[in-house]
């Protein structure tokens, strides 16, 4: 969403980090402002809730923002949140003080932030009205299509998308059981749109998943 001068801008100020499968990069509690912008790789956003489940709220990837409301409301309270690799990940770090700097001084980039913040407001919106409103193999197919699109900008017939999400995990993303993700991936594979194979789904017509999708 940001043009190349404000794109090196924003890196220029950043430092780069890389984090394993598996690594926790921002901790659920933890009172810190560090902003993350995701280089490469997906993380699983997730929250713990006090009798102790793990609830999914959101798998983001390149481009996406970590951190970044405590970094622009410093008096927002602890993480709510925790994020974890899914896959090696690399990020551009910034501090709270830092990340505030880039925005004062560069209104445009403060009004992209601000729009890619009304998208994920408007996703998580979405996804709780699908959730009362349409059945597991729906959610699941509109999720496919979430990451599908991160994946490439123009629609190819075949995207291969690398899963590593459980289905305990996947299952919570979607607000389902995992009995009820377990049917759907079989009924999507029956319909013919997409296959599957460890921790991977390929998309085989997109658009044809689209137009189930809506």
């Amino acid at each position: 969403m940001l043009d190349p001068e404000d794109r090196a801008a924003l890196v220029g100020v950043g430092r780069p980090r890389r984090y394993n499968r598996g690594a926790t990069i921002v901790i659920q509690g933890d009172h810190s402002e560090t902003v993350f912008v995701v280089v490469a790789g997906r993380v699983k956003i997730s929250q713990v809730t006090p009798d102790g489940r793990e609830i999914v709220l959101a798998v983001d990837g390149p481009g996406d923002l970590l951190g970044e409301f405590e970094a622009v409301d410093p008096d927002s309270g602890p993480r709510t949140a925790a994020n974890v690799a899914l896959e090696p990940v690399e990020c551009r770090e910034f501090t709270g003080e830092e990340f505030r700097g880039v925005l004062q001084s560069s209104p445009r980039i403060a009004l992209t932030l601000l729009r890619w913040t009304i998208r994920r407001l408007k996703a998580a919106d979405r996804r709780r009205i699908d959730a009362t409103s349409l059945d597991t193999t729906h959610r699941l197919a509109r999720f496919l299509l979430e990451l599908a699109d991160n994946h490439a900008q123009a629609d190819p017939p075949r995207v291969d998308i690398e899963i590593q999400l459980t289905q305990e995990e996947l299952a919570s993303l979607i607000a389902a059981s995992r009995d009820t993700v377990v049917r759907a991936i079989t009924s999507l594979r029956s319909l013919g749109f997409i296959a599957t194979a460890r921790r991977r789904i390929t998309i085989l017509d997109i658009n044809a998943l689209r137009r189930y999708a809506e």
